[in-house]
């Protein structure tokens, strides 16, 4: 149930797991106004976990008109579920619920662990293009564009749409597993700016190759897939 719970920002370094009274009435079966109402009766018990945030905002079944929505995290929604009966909908959801903040959470720490090991060699990357033989006055952006696109398989204009403000850095934007990527992709192409004399290596030459890695690591993925299917379908 991937929508039961969402981050607060595009920006994967400022984000934070969430979700909110709508959300939780709908899963537990219960009316909006309700859930509102019990939440503005224990409001004291809730802002003892955090400031009680909430959004205005308009429903698809709210005929336009703007409505309060509070916006819960890990702990406030947690005691929220406590008040609640537990009728067999309700304790599905609250199962569903708490797996849900564990996948997100633990997305957002592998992502933080992720981003500082990037942190770590941006300096490197931008030491090798500035002393390449055949950057140009973009280069830093062509080659960081180019990373984004092998690790996502986007364009980096996509990449940036998920952030409508414009204000995120694109790296901030990239999950988990697509920062991996670009971390990788980023160990190759720092030796390959770094070569010198007439092996000296053209964006071209770069691009062709990393493209031709990344097929590489495709294919012999999806090959270790079918052995692996294979072999339990034989055994």
């Amino acid at each position: 149930m991937e929508n039961l719970a969402f981050l607060t920002s595009p920006d994967m370094s400022k984000a934070e797991v969430v979700t909110n009274h709508i959300v939780i009435a709908e899963h537990a079966g219960l009316e909006r106004n309700s859930v509102r109402r019990l939440i503005n009766n224990h409001k004291k018990d809730f802002e003892k976990f955090d400031r009680l945030r909430f959004e205005i905002s308009t429903l698809p079944d709210s005929r336009g008109q703007k409505v309060k929505i509070y916006q819960l995290n890990r702990n406030q929604a947690m005691l929220l579920i406590t008040y609640l009966d537990n009728t067999k909908t309700v304790r599905d959801f609250k199962i569903a619920l708490v797996k849900r903040f564990d996948d997100m959470e633990k997305e957002l720490q592998a992502r933080k662990i992720e981003r500082a090991t990037e942190k770590v060699t941006t300096r490197s990357l931008t030491d090798a293009v500035q002393d390449w033989e055949n950057k140009s006055q973009h280069s830093y952006s062509h080659i960081r564009n180019l990373l984004v696109k092998l690790a996502t398989g986007c364009p980096h204009t996509h990449i940036k749409k998920r952030d409508p403000s414009n204000k995120t850095s694109m790296v901030d934007l990239l999950t988990a597993e697509e920062l991996e990527e670009y971390n990788y992709f980023k160990s190759l192409v720092i030796p390959m700016l770094s070569k010198r004399g007439t092996k000296s290596m053209t964006y071209h030459d770069i691009k062709e190759k990393l493209e031709f890695l990344t097929t590489k690591k495709l294919s012999e993925t999806l090959a270790r897939d079918d052995s692996f299917s294979a072999l339990i379908i034989t055994n």
